[in-house]
């Protein structure tokens, strides 16, 4: 019988492993040292057990991390409700230094106000239900805090004009979630290019939307967004060629300053 992976779980996991391998301990040695057996200590690195506090508490003790695998342990426990995809997100946008978004279609996650994600969302999946729903809309409000928090990364946006034109619910649900980005932008607390709609235009961002995020401790990762979540790409010449598209369609976008203009045309055009 095959052990069930807990995707929220791997990071811990992988988390263990690393430090584990930095110290040139065993497995075995490690399991001693934390008072469970080889096989559960096996298992929590595999992501296919789910520690208990215990268990974190004595791995900050053994590797003197200041409580970072218990913080780590915390997390995950806090977020084990919610989907697995988007509770990684969570935990990696607060790690991140650098996000980088390319869109085609939607506002991104980061910069939607509650009622254009209620709608986003709602209209997206319907299968679930409304408290299904109410639960997406709240995880996704809690990733805003990392946009507004004083030490934030470094956040980039390069948007399809669609996105901004595209209205989603009521005029006011799109001027607000419009004016919330335009003051996001003149806060600067994030950077934003829009890609003109051209009827005769194409350009490199044809295959659809897509993130990557740089940290300071770890490799850089992309995400490449699909109905159901996003699909992590972290091989380092797969991670260059999502580099190499999304400087392609800086180069294509507007100014900042002209794509603010822009973005406050529609505001105006929604008033």
């Amino acid at each position: 019988m095959v052990d069930k992976v807990h995707p929220l779980w791997v990071k811990f996991g992988t988390e263990v492993r690393r430090v584990r391998q930095l110290s040139g301990l065993s497995q075995a040695q490690m399991a001693k040292k934390t008072s469970v057996s080889p096989s559960m200590f096996s298992a929590i690195e595999r992501g296919t057990r789910v520690p208990k506090r215990d268990f974190a508490e004595a791995l900050d003790a053994v590797h003197n991390t200041g409580g970072a695998f218990t913080r780590l342990w915390v997390n995950l426990m806090n977020t084990e409700e919610v989907p697995n995809w988007f509770a990684n997100i969570i935990l990696l946008e607060q790690a991140a230094t650098e996000i980088r978004e390319y869109q085609t279609l939607l506002v991104p996650g980061l910069l939607q106000t509650e009622e254009y994600a209620r709608v986003t969302l709602r209209d997206g999946r319907p299968w679930a239900s409304k408290d299904e729903v109410e639960q997406l809309v709240e995880t996704r409000m809690k990733r805003h805090e990392v946009v507004l928090r004083d030490e934030r990364p470094l956040i980039w946006f390069v948007l399809d004009e669609i996105v901004i034109r595209r209205q989603i619910g009521s005029p006011e649900i799109m001027r607000d979630q419009l004016q919330h980005i335009a003051t996001l932008v003149e806060g600067e607390q994030i950077k934003l290019q829009v890609v003109p709609q051209e009827p005769w235009m194409s350009h490199p961002g044809l295959s659809g939307p897509f993130r990557i995020m740089t940290f300071p401790d770890r490799p850089s990762m992309a995400y490449a967004e699909h109905m159901l979540g996003e699909a992590i790409i972290d091989a380092a010449e797969d991670v260059h060629r999502f580099n190499v598209i999304f400087g392609a369609l800086q180069a294509e976008a507007l100014s900042r300053r002209q794509s603010l203009k822009i973005l406050h045309e529609a505001i105006g055009e929604l008033s």
